[in-house]
């Protein structure tokens, strides 16, 4: 399947769930509010710690809610990484640089401690427009959006990216 996504130079949008491992830990808190995001870093580990990401350079990968947290988990993701490298060369020009060639949408991550985290470990040009709606509107994303990056930044998040990414929805 990698393979054929690969020749293809696929876009993959990824979007979390909650694992029946971890439904219903935290009594009254529900399963959306921490899981999901927890789901989207399982996700992203998985491809870049068995080398997934580095192998199939040519896909495209979309990941929700700013990339989970995979920014405030990026030491642990770093360690691995270079425990990893004494074994095997999984990464071969390094975790930063794939983590720089995902794309990330600001679903949920619209506020401005996510959006530094995120820009960390991407640059605005990897970052599109989210809602996650109907969970968040529109326009509390555009204010936190507008809040945080410069006039230009917030245009190519909200349309320029994806278009690059997607130019045959240009004039859709």
């Amino acid at each position: 399947m990698w393979e054929e996504l690969n020749r293809r130079k696929s876009v993959v949008y990824t979007h979390p769930l909650s694992p029946d491992c971890c439904r219903n830990l935290v009594p009254d808190v529900p399963t959306g509010a921490i899981e999901y995001a927890t789901d989207t870093t399982r996700t992203m580990a998985g491809l870049l710690l068995s080398g997934t990401a580095a192998r199939y350079p040519e896909i495209r990968w979309i990941f929700s809610h700013g990339g989970g947290t995979t920014p405030f988990l990026l030491s642990r993701l770093q360690r691995e990484e270079q425990e990893m490298k004494e074994r095997e060369k999984r990464l071969p020009k390094g975790l930063m640089y794939e983590l720089a060639k995902f794309y990330y949408d600001t679903a949920q991550a619209n506020h401005a401690g996510a959006l530094a985290a995120l820009t960390k470990i991407a640059p605005s040009s990897q970052i599109l427009f989210g809602s996650d709606y109907p969970f968040r509107t529109g326009a509390e994303v555009v204010k936190g959006l507008g809040a945080y990056f410069s006039s230009r930044d917030l245009h190519s998040v909200e349309r320029d990216n994806a278009l690059r990414l997607m130019p045959h929805l240009k004039n859709a």
